[in-house]
């Protein structure tokens, strides 16, 4: 499973990549999502496998920034030792696009943002323990063409109650608009402590 988990993702990245100069963005838009992914673990939790559903919204708060809210629900198989578990959590970030320093004709957009949340993770996919997170996050998006745009980044995040357990998460995705008000998704996020690998795809829905 792996292996074609894998595969599929390096197959969408390389028939997206091409060149152009702008692009509807994923920073500074009014837009709905609402998702679907699935994890699958590596290594020591080579056993897990899991399924989530997602809603998130994002609203500009000013012409350079955003808040992002996200609420999002999973149910994991993690092997037959540990059996099935749950884990959901809600999540608020305050995002700062740079739109006055875009360089390559405004092909890049960097990003850094700030987020405070709050995970119930019984399936200890996240961190170790439930309850309030803080997170850091830094990326950049990369605009190609009118309809289709890349992120990449990541986001260091961990428990309020214990500073010592947190993590770092790679996050790379592709988002296509099909027109000014629909548009779809595909992410890929691997931990570097948890060995999952989570790949999701989410429909957009912008209304401005």
């Amino acid at each position: 499973m792996k292996q074609v988990f894998l595969s599929h993702f390096l197959c969408f990245l390389s028939l997206f990549w091409v060149t152009s100069l702008s692009a509807k963005s994923r920073l500074g838009e009014y837009y709905l999502g609402f998702g679907y992914s699935m994890a699958d673990g590596d290594k020591a939790m080579q056993q897990a496998n899991g399924d989530i559903l997602s809603i998130m919204a994002n609203s500009p708060a000013t012409q350079s920034t955003d808040w992002r809210l996200a609420l999002e629900y999973g149910n994991y198989d993690l092997g037959s030792n540990l059996g099935d578990e749950s884990s959901w959590g809600l999540t608020l970030d305050y995002i700062m696009h740079y739109d006055d320093y875009v360089f390559q004709n405004g092909m890049f957009r960097p990003y850094f943002g700030i987020g405070l949340g709050y995970y119930s993770d019984d399936a200890r996919i996240h961190l170790d323990d439930n309850g309030f997170n803080w997170s850091l996050m830094v990326g950049s998006e990369m605009l190609f063409t009118d309809d289709l745009s890349m992120y990449f980044g990541g986001s260091f995040y961990g428990m309020w109650s214990d500073f010592g357990d947190n993590d770092w998460k790679w996050d790379v995705g592709f988002t296509w608009w099909i027109n000014d008000i629909h548009g779809i998704s595909i992410d890929y996020q691997r931990p570097a402590e948890k060995d999952m690998n989570f790949i999701g795809l989410k429909y957009l829905y912008s209304w401005q």
